[in-house]
């Protein structure tokens, strides 16, 4: 007898699972309907990231308002001015080759965010002081292949004491681009255009292409010392007539 009831209990309990194991599938594949509306909902709603050939044409479209014409020149300021606002990067920089090593030009673009201006003014004053010799950093990395490097972290910034603000504004990498002159009768790297990024950037193709073509017009302008005033000259006295000293007939003299 228990025999002939164990079969029985098996097949009801058999049963129910497949009822459950139904029930449930169905279940997993409405819920799983729902997250894909809700998922292609929330894409759709976000705003597509600027791509690297949006970037470059935005790039080239303020080079040309800010240089007015194809041959014209720009600052660095400007230059570092005109790509930071294409690609929406929140920092730019220029260091220059000097007599003593690689140190700040001085030109600096950030991003006007009130909320957050202590730090970019530390990373400012960082910079300032920092000394990178022969070379460290995005700029070594720049030197070696004379082209548009992107490396990732904060390294790139080539000082500890730079690193620390920059942490603090969340920014997690650094892309150089080189700067050409001649000198000597050589053609070599005399600055580096340096931006501090918040994600990665491949800085290649027509995007490296528009940050060459601003690189390529970017001058340093050095203030002119005002001309030294022409000395007085001596203005020369009206002459004064001199006195007659002619003796006069007897009868105008009186």
């Amino acid at each position: 007898m228990p025999t002939n009831r164990r079969p029985a209990v098996q097949l009801s309990t058999t049963r129910a699972d497949v009822r459950w194991v139904r029930w449930a599938a169905a279940s997993w594949a409405r819920a799983r309907g729902r997250a894909r509306t809700a998922n292609r909902a929330g894409v759709a709603s976000r705003p597509a990231a600027a791509s690297p050939e949006r970037w470059a044409a935005e790039i080239a479209a303020g080079l040309a308002r800010r240089a007015g014409s194809p041959r014209g020149t720009i600052s660095y300021d400007d230059a570092i001015a005109v790509i930071c606002q294409a690609t929406g990067w929140p920092v730019g920089h220029v260091w220059v080759d000097s007599a003593t090593g690689w140190r700040s030009s001085g030109a600096w673009h950030n991003h006007d965010d009130a909320s957050r201006a202590a730090d970019y003014a530390a990373l400012r004053e960082a910079t300032a002081i920092t000394d990178l010799g022969s070379g460290r950093g995005i700029v070594a990395a720049v030197l070696h292949l004379e082209s548009c490097r992107f490396l990732p972290g904060l390294e790139g910034l080539g000082s500890p004491f730079r690193q620390q603000p920059a942490a603090q504004l969340g920014l997690s990498g650094v892309v150089g681009v080189p700067v050409h002159a001649v000198v000597g009768g050589h053609r070599k790297v005399t600055a580096v255009l340096e931006f501090v990024t918040a994600g990665e950037v491949e800085p290649d193709g027509a995007l490296a292409q528009a940050l060459l073509d601003v690189a390529g017009r970017a001058r340093r302008r050095i203030a002119r010392k005002p001309a030294p005033a022409a000395a007085p000259t001596a203005v020369a006295a009206p002459a004064r007539p001199k006195p007659l000293d002619i003796e006069l007939p007897g009868h105008l003299a009186g």
